[in-house]
C-alpha cells in the first residue's frame, strides 16, 4: 500500500505542471515609444487549451525594471487603468491582451529599445510553473 501512495506523490507534481504546459502565447508586441517615455504597452493571444483553467500571477522581464498586468475600464464616464495581480484563462478559451482592454505595462526599460528588437518575458502561473515568452517591437 505505501508503495502506491509513494507513486501517487510521484506522480501528482506532474499533473500541476503539464496543465501550465497547455497555455500558448502568440501574436506578443510592444509599440516603439520615444526613449523618454519610461512606459510601454504589451499585448499577445493567450491560449488555454487545456481542462482546467489557469491563472497567471506574476510576470518579470530583465529588460524592464517592473511588468504590470493592466485592464482599462470605463469608470464614472472616465477610462482609467486598473493594476491585475492575477490573470485567470478560463479553461478551453482564450484571453487578448489589445489596446483598450487587458494589457501589459512594462514599467522603465534597462536597455535601449529599438523597432525590431524583442523583450523576453517570464509568465509565472498560480502552480509555479512558469514560461518564457517573446515581444516584439513595433513602430
Amino acid at each position: 500500500m505505501f508503495k502506491y501512495f509513494f507513486l501517487a506523490i510521484l506522480w501528482l507534481p506532474s499533473l500541476v505542471i503539464a496543465d501550465s504546459t497547455l497555455v500558448s502565447f502568440s501574436n506578443g508586441w510592444i509599440k516603439q515609444l520615444p526613449p523618454v517615455v519610461p512606459m510601454r504597452a504589451g499585448y499577445m493571444q493567450i491560449e488555454n487549451t487545456g481542462e482546467k483553467e489557469q491563472t497567471i500571477i506574476a510576470i518579470q522581464s530583465e529588460q524592464f525594471e517592473r511588468v504590470e498586468m493592466h485592464e482599462t475600464k470605463m469608470s464614472d464616464g472616465m477610462m482609467q487603468m486598473e493594476e491585475l495581480y492575477n490573470l485567470v484563462i478560463p479553461a478551453k478559451s482564450s484571453v487578448e491582451l489589445k489596446p483598450g482592454g487587458k494589457h501589459l505595462m512594462l514599467i522603465t526599460p534597462t536597455v535601449s529599445l529599438e523597432v525590431g528588437d524583442t523583450v523576453d518575458i517570464t509568465v509565472t502561473f498560480s502552480d509555479e510553473t512558469a514560461q518564457r515568452v517573446q515581444l516584439k517591437i513595433k513602430p
